[in-house]
């Protein structure tokens, strides 16, 4: 493992824009270079914040005059909350065959759920992930005291910021330099049967061969409404896995679903998309031309964070996704 896979990307790295606000709109050729040249990141984000498009408007109160003859009291007026479709609800989007991969047979598989009880049976894993933020908070610790490879070329203050919790760190989950020890002992404190190493493993190998070995802990960004840039990261027809960790506070509490704002959102393909760039590099779904437009809510799947779904797994050729347009989460790792 190399220095280079300790490479951060900043926490506004997390969020996305969508850089239309209506489909008739066309890109400047300026904006179209802005564009491709994020393309090679490899996270495909751009931070901002927005208006949530997917807000519904709030009712207008309409009044009568009473019997009484008094002027009528307004009705109080309440914070409009977002509409949201379940995962099993949205459409298959149905790609049109200009945009296609030569040969791309239709997509018919999509988001699957993973539960921590299942892949860790009998070892109290789910069970004090769930009950104990703080707990939550020293697995994301521990997993960077264990994998994050300081650069030497960095200063220590540089290379203590690139590991602190509010930063979005990049390493690599195949090995470990202290054999994940960190990770072991946090287990083993908290009462939790299980090591660190094959938490680790046993969460990178969701995606399967072949893959590539690395792991973000991507962090909280706070309660941000989000433009979408809907994107995949590579392309490929791998499955890219998601552990979510939750906000401390419920979901409800700041008017979102339950467990809504974790993950990323996403948009199923009927097919596989074109890969406009060299092969592996990020595919934003703006840079096609003529751009076919924002997609309809219709289209657009938040899926749920909760007890016995806490990982998603998904091939990155059969969705589009994006941050969520609301974010309520302290962290989420995505292994590749």
């Amino acid at each position: 493992m190399v220095s280079s896979l300790a490479r951060v990307a900043s926490t506004s790295t997390s969020s996305s824009i969508d850089a239309r606000a209506k489909a008739t709109i066309r890109r400047s050729p300026r904006s179209r270079e802005k564009t491709r040249a994020r393309a090679s990141d490899p996270f495909g984000n751009v931070g901002a914040r927005s208006i949530d498009p997917f807000a519904s408007s709030r009712a207008s109160s309409s009044s009568t005059a009473s019997r009484s003859g008094r002027a009528p009291r307004e009705a109080p007026r309440e914070t409009p909350t977002p509409r949201y479709r379940a995962w099993d609800d949205v459409d298959v989007y149905e790609v049109p065959e200009r945009l296609r991969r030569p040969n791309g047979e239709r997509n018919v598989d999509f988001v699957e759920y993973k539960s921590l009880e299942a892949l860790f049976p009998k070892t109290r894993l789910a069970e004090r992930f769930h009950e104990d933020a703080e707990f939550r908070t020293e697995v994301r610790r521990a997993m960077r005291d264990d994998l994050f490879v300081p650069d030497e070329g960095l200063s220590a203050e540089r290379n203590a910021a690139m590991r602190s919790l509010s930063s979005s760190v990049h390493v690599n989950w195949f090995e470990s330099r202290t054999g994940y020890a960190a990770l072991s002992e946090l287990f083993a404190r908290h009462g939790v049967d299980v090591d660190g190493e094959r938490f680790i493993k046993t969460l990178g190998s969701l995606c399967g061969e072949p893959c590539h070995g690395t792991l973000i802990d991507i962090a909280s960004i706070g309660k941000q409404k989000i433009r979408h840039s809907w994107h995949q990261d590579s392309g490929y027809d791998r499955f890219t896995v998601m552990l979510g960790f939750p906000a401390s506070t419920p979901s409800e509490e700041v008017g979102l679903p339950p467990g809504v704002g974790v993950f990323t959102h996403a948009v199923k393909l009927s097919h596989p998309l074109e890969q406009l760039n060299a092969p592996g590099t990020v595919i934003q779904w703006e840079d096609f031309e003529p751009y076919e437009g924002d997609f309809d809510p219709r289209h657009i799947a938040r899926p749920v964070f909760g007890r016995g779904q806490e990982i998603m797994v998904y091939r990155d050729s059969a969705h589009l996704h994006s941050a969520p347009d609301v974010s309520h989460r302290e962290a989420v790792w995505r292994f590749m």
